[in-house]
């Protein structure tokens, strides 16, 4: 039962002006919100059916340092920050709820197999480390400061997925209906660099993994010339040209594919992993993060391209396979990765957040 007849409010802070919310009536979007507000404003319609308290705000954001107020009334939803810092207003807020957590990950295979590769995820990573310093230290000394008062404040940071970016909501296929085996759409980097760009020389992990990946896929198709292999590369990330083209364009190809193949990114977190999955494709994918929407998923990991060969093999052999990793993808995405499912997670957490009267004495932390 709601405990205030004050309605909850929802508001979308743009990229480029954080502190001017625009109001939002969920889960209603137009053309001036960014694409990936789609899939959370059918969460937050989730939310506001689960949720056990009514007089909260909340802010979609992608901003690290500021909101436009804050309060025990107010709940932060971040989106877009790859370096996962920790946002500065965590202990002024009630909760905060992030895409690509705050914990950075990497995987324990990465130090056992030396490569190009790995030492250029290796410079990258520490460069986000770097990037991360300054809020990680202001919230362990807030957390110090805490211990020393001993106030046992509790702070409520939760993890949540990236959801789709632009895509449609087809019918499902039958996996042994779909006319592709084996599909990737998207860019090999994210723009065009400069010739003085350390970046053009160098390159960065997702080109580097994706000209792998790509090269690997390659040569399948020349071992395997009956294999229906739909590759279709862009200039960059995102979409060209009209939004509801693109959503077509992109979704039609993942609707009729067997196989979606996930390389990583800037960040090993990608869109197309739930995309994939929201359509029953076979994932295969980079290593995954530990995170509660990624452990015990049915994507296949691969640490290295070169891998690609012998699943696709295997998984061409064994068509009940294929269909089961097919129904596991669709419940998976159903249950941890769907509107519904993320919006009931986020509602669950803050209805067992305590009321703010309450939250000086309660010394749980709600994190990653």
């Amino acid at each position: 039962m709601h405990t205030n007849e004050e309605s909850n409010k929802y508001f979308v802070c743009l990229q480029g002006c954080p502190l001017t919310p625009i109001p939002w009536n969920i889960p209603n979007t137009d053309e001036s919100f960014n694409v990936d507000c789609v899939y959370f404003g059918k969460v937050f319609q989730t939310v506001e059916e689960k949720l056990n308290i009514k007089g909260l705000i909340f802010y979609l954001t992608w901003d690290v340092n500021q909101l436009p107020s804050y309060g025990q009334n107010v709940v932060a939803v971040v989106l877009g920050d790859e370096w996962c810092r920790i946002p500065k207003y965590f202990h002024q807020v009630r909760a905060v709820f992030k895409s690509y957590g705050i914990y950075p990950t990497v995987s324990s295979k990465f130090w056992l197999n030396p490569s190009y590769l790995n030492s250029m995820i290796l410079f990258q990573n520490i460069k986000n480390w770097f990037l991360r310093l300054p809020s990680l230290f202001y919230f362990k000394f807030y957390k110090l400061k805490n211990f020393v008062y001993n106030e046992n404040k509790s702070l409520h940071i939760f993890d949540i997925p990236l959801g789709y970016y632009n895509q449609l909501d087809l019918p499902i296929k039958d996996i042994k209906t779909r006319s592709y085996d084996v599909v990737f759409a998207g860019s090999i980097a994210f723009k065009s660099y400069s010739f003085w760009s350390p970046r053009r020389w160098f390159q960065t992990p997702k080109i580097i993994t994706r000209k792998c990946m790509i090269s690997s896929l390659q040569a399948i198709q020349e071992k395997y010339p009956s294999l229906k292999v739909q590759l279709s590369l862009t200039s960059s990330f995102g979409y060209q040209g009209s939004r509801e083209v693109a959503a077509k364009s992109y979704s039609e190809q993942l609707m009729d594919a067997k196989i979606c193949l996930v390389p990583r990114g800037s960040s090993l977190e990608t869109f197309r992993f739930f995309e994939a999955l929201r359509y029953g494709c076979i994932v295969v994918a980079e290593s995954l993060p530990s995170r509660w929407f990624y452990n015990g998923s049915p994507a296949i990991q691969v640490v290295h391209w070169s891998e690609l060969d012998k699943i696709i093999d295997t998984l061409s052999q064994n068509v009940e396979l294929m269909q089961k990793i097919h129904h596991n993808s669709l419940i998976w995405w159903q249950e941890k990765c769907s509107e519904s499912a993320v919006g009931s997670y986020i509602a669950e957490q803050l209805n067992f957040i305590s009321s703010p009267s309450e939250i000086a004495t309660n010394k749980r932390f709600g994190s990653t």
